[in-house]
């Protein structure tokens, strides 16, 4: 019988390179501005996008993003809205950045029959290049929970879940698109899970080449992580494949990142013998979908739930999740955490905080290496703006040493 031994640590203090405090990225502070997510680029421009409530004059939400540099400076007077129709729920946004430096944001809106995928591209000097698209060819149903990727090669993709009604029910499958760096399609509308009709939650990475791996969640038949890799032209690399060795009662959406020479991490969240408490789960792969490591637990604080990671790699093949911890004690903030980990798959250290502001929640991180250099973080925070949820950033320097060239995988 397999077993899972989750080594855990007492935090004792930061890394010494860790000094930043969390800003504030939104200006508008009426309402909730949350889900933020992360976009850079190789020159160290940041994009932060989030969803912005509204409740009058037939608005729900907005998208809305903000450009600063690694210093935290921002490049506009204030937030610049991305949706330019204002009916509806825009929600779940997301962004990312390709070789030249433009920006593709996409989110979940009011659509053609239900609810649809829609994308607007931005210059890499902030001009609006489109006016939001749609995305989805497939109208039918609900488009939810996109997901972008920017490559070398200036193309990106774009990925997300597609529910519709059968006979029985819901089924969810995921799709996909390819564009270029103008936004244009590239091909057509593309089946990312194989029709499994049970596929949920993609994550989408893209490398140098324009290569790409999703993963997504396979809720109903079998409650597991499951990857594809596709080429630059939108071509399966065989068949989806599972990602998690062991069973979980429960998982949320894992998460992806690429490197440029196509060594790629998926992580997850999961409680397979701890009683509910989740823990963050990893696994690396090799450019041709080989694992290089078994699955290894990423966190090394057991007290509490461990959700919703989220990662970044760098050039090298180091990389650093980034998770929300609830404590499991409603009199206690929810924080967010982070762990480095080195080209081998080591540990880095042990998890730190990232939040300095520990009363309330703060929730739904995400990540993001700017300029090969910096490490930036951005998360929801509740109550910190002065009204609701507000979005806070974090920028910090990105360093890891050579590894040794011996794996030496922290598995399970």
């Amino acid at each position: 019988m397999r077993q899972t031994i989750v080594i855990c640590a007492v935090v004792l203090g930061a890394p010494s390179w860790l000094g930043a405090e969390e800003f504030q990225i939104n200006g508008r502070t009426s309402g909730a501005q949350a889900n933020a997510a992360v976009a850079a680029d190789a020159d160290g421009r940041i994009a932060v996008i989030w969803s912005s409530y509204f409740s009058s004059s037939g608005r729900s939400n907005d998208i809305l993003v903000r450009r600063i540099d690694t210093t935290g400076r921002s490049f506009d007077a204030d937030e610049v809205q991305v949706n330019t129709v204002w009916k509806g729920n825009q929600t779940e946004p997301a962004a990312a950045t390709n070789g030249t430096g433009m920006l593709l944001a996409a989110w979940h809106g009011p659509g053609l029959d239900a609810e649809g995928i829609f994308a607007r591209l931005f210059h890499q000097l902030g001009a609006a290049m489109t006016d939001e698209f749609p995305v989805n060819a497939t109208i039918e149903g609900q488009q939810l929970y996109p997901s972008v990727a920017g490559g070398e090669a200036g193309t990106f993709v774009v990925v997300w879940e597609s529910r519709q009604a059968d006979a029985i029910g819901k089924i969810s499958t995921i799709r996909g698109q390819l564009f270029d760096g103008h936004a244009t399609p590239l091909g057509s509308e593309i089946c990312i899970d194989a029709q499994t009709h049970d596929a949920r939650y993609p994550s989408v990475a893209m490398d140098a080449a324009g290569g790409f791996v999703v993963t997504w969640l396979q809720a109903q038949t079998m409650n597991a992580v499951m990857a594809r890799r596709f080429d630059a032209n939108g071509v399966p690399l065989g068949e989806p494949f599972q990602v998690n060795e062991i069973a979980f009662g429960s998982i949320t959406q894992p998460a992806v990142a690429m490197s440029p020479s196509g060594d790629f991490v998926i992580v997850w969240d999961g409680d397979p013998n701890r009683a509910g408490d989740d823990d963050i789960h990893g696994r690396r792969f090799d450019p041709n979908g080989m694992p290089r490591t078994g699955q290894f637990t990423v966190n090394s604080l057991c007290e509490g739930t461990q959700q919703y990671p989220r990662v970044a790699i760098d050039d090298v093949n180091a990389f650093v999740v980034v998770w929300q911890h609830d404590h499991g004690d409603p009199n206690l903030a929810t924080d967010v955490w982070a762990r480095r980990f080195d080209a081998a798959g080591s540990p880095v250290g042990e998890q730190f905080q990232l939040n300095s502001y520990v009363t309330g929640k703060q929730q739904s991180p995400d990540v993001a290496i700017a300029a090969g250099e910096f490490l930036v973080t951005v998360w929801q925070s509740d109550g910190q703006d002065g009204s609701g949820y507000g979005v806070f950033a974090r920028i910090e320097p990105w360093t890891i040493a050579d590894p040794d060239p011996v794996e030496t995988p922290h598995v399970e």
